[in-house]
């Protein structure tokens, strides 16, 4: 079980709803046995502008998608790799939609069938009417070959 700071989930929960209409998200890194140095990164969600730029390719806005700008993701992996972190954990929200892993959101976190960051949990923020109404985190399941709620 990877353990995560309290304050970082808090960070992230505050984040969706500063972020809302829109989906948030986010990644936090740290020791994977100590949530003593978890650092939180709020990213930029840039489906918006891909959504504007190419509708027919990016179909979704911000509201029901979110992309990581590239850049930051790619700074965030080599912060992550020079301070000998892992990647603990992605998070985004669903506003106006339940805790769940989509599938979208399940395509996003596979490469060629398996899990990009497999030691990685997803966290979705559901958000409805600028208010936090639930959370729920997934794992990758060897065992299922898909992701699962965990508590």
């Amino acid at each position: 079980m990877i353990s995560l700071a309290a304050d970082k989930l808090e960070e992230a929960r505050q984040h969706a709803l500063d972020e809302y209409p829109y989906e948030c998200c986010g990644i936090i890194i740290g020791k994977p046995d100590s949530d003593k140095d978890d650092i939180l990164f709020r990213c930029t969600n840039i489906q918006n502008k891909l959504h504007e730029k190419d509708p027919e390719t990016f179909v979704r806005d911000a509201r029901t998608a979110f992309y990581i700008d590239p850049k930051e993701l790619m700074g965030i992996l080599r912060e992550a790799e020079q301070k000998k972190l892992a990647i603990k954990l992605f998070y985004h929200s669903h506003p106006e939609h339940d805790a769940y892993f989509s599938e979208e959101d399940k395509a996003m976190a596979l490469f060629d069938g398996q899990p990009t960051y497999p030691e990685a949990r997803y966290l979705v923020i559901s958000v409805y009417n600028r208010e936090i109404r639930d959370q729920a985190f997934f794992e990758w399941d060897s065992d299922s070959q898909s992701f699962e709620k965990r508590v």
